[in-house]
C-alpha cells in the first residue's frame, strides 16, 4: 500500500461528516442524560444517552465509539463542574469499544431482538459490571452494594437503548451519516439475492 492510498484511507476514516456526527452523538447524549434522565436514586439514573455512545460504536466501529463515550463522560463532567473519575471513564469508553465490536452482528440482522441481545451484553460489561466495580474501589464498599441496584438499571435500560438504537439504526439516518455506504451494502446484497434467485428461477 502506497502513501496516497494511506491519506486516502486516513481521510475517509477522519471525514468531516464522521466527525461531525460524533460532535453531534456526544451533544445528545449529553442532552439526553441531563433532560429525559429519571433519578432512581442518589447514585443511579435511568437514562438512554447510552444509545447514543453505542450508535457512534455501531455506525463507525471501537475506536470511534471509545472517543463519543470518552468526550461525553469528560465534557458532561466539565459542565457539571467536577473533575471526571478515569476509573469511571473507562465505561462509556467500553460502551463504545464493545458496540463496534458487534457492529457486524447488528448490520446483518432487522431482527429487534439481535439488537437487544447487543445492547444487553454491553450494559452488563460496562453499567453492571464495570461501573459497579469502579464504584466500590472508589469508596471502599462491597462490589455488590453497587452491583444489586444496578442490576435493576441495566435491566430497565437495556430495554430503553434498544428501542432507541433499533429506531435509528434501521432509519435512513444510517445511510446518511455513513454516507449511503450501509445502504450500497444493502443494495448490492439485493442485487446478489436477485441474481441467485434468478439462477435457481432459470434451473427449475
Amino acid at each position: 500500500m502506497n502513501n496516497k492510498q494511506t491519506k486516502k484511507q486516513g481521510e475517509a476514516f477522519w471525514s468531516a461528516r464522521k466527525l461531525t456526527v460524533m460532535g453531534v452523538l456526544v451533544a445528545l447524549h449529553i442532552v439526553a442524560n441531563r433532560l429525559l434522565g429519571i433519578d432512581l436514586t442518589p447514585s443511579l439514573r435511568l437514562t438512554v444517552s447510552g444509545s447514543f455512545i453505542m450508535l457512534g460504536g455501531f455506525w463507525f466501529g471501537p475506536v470511534s465509539g471509545a472517543l463519543v463515550g470518552g468526550l461525553a463522560d469528560l465534557v458532561g463532567c466539565v459542565l457539571d463542574g467536577y473533575a471526571p473519575y478515569l476509573l469511571l471513564t473507562v465505561s462509556p469508553v467500553l460502551m463504545g469499544v464493545l458496540a463496534g465490536l458487534l457492529a457486524p452482528v447488528i448490520r446483518r440482522s432487522k431482527n429487534i431482538f439481535v439488537y437487544g441481545a447487543a445492547v444487553a451484553v454491553i450494559g452488563i460489561l460496562t453499567t453492571f459490571l464495570y461501573s459497579s466495580w469502579s464504584f466500590s474501589v472508589l469508596y471502599g464498599s462491597p462490589f455488590w452494594v453497587y452491583a444489586a441496584p444496578r442490576g435493576m438499571q441495566t435491566a430497565f435500560s437495556t430495554v430503553l437503548n434498544t428501542l432507541v438504537v433499533y429506531s435509528l439504526y434501521l432509519s435512513p439516518l444510517t445511510d446518511l451519516v455513513r454516507g449511503g455506504e450501509f445502504g450500497g451494502y444493502s443494495r448490492r446484497a439485493r442485487l446478489t439475492a436477485d441474481k441467485t434467485n434468478g439462477k435457481r428461477g432459470g434451473g427449475q
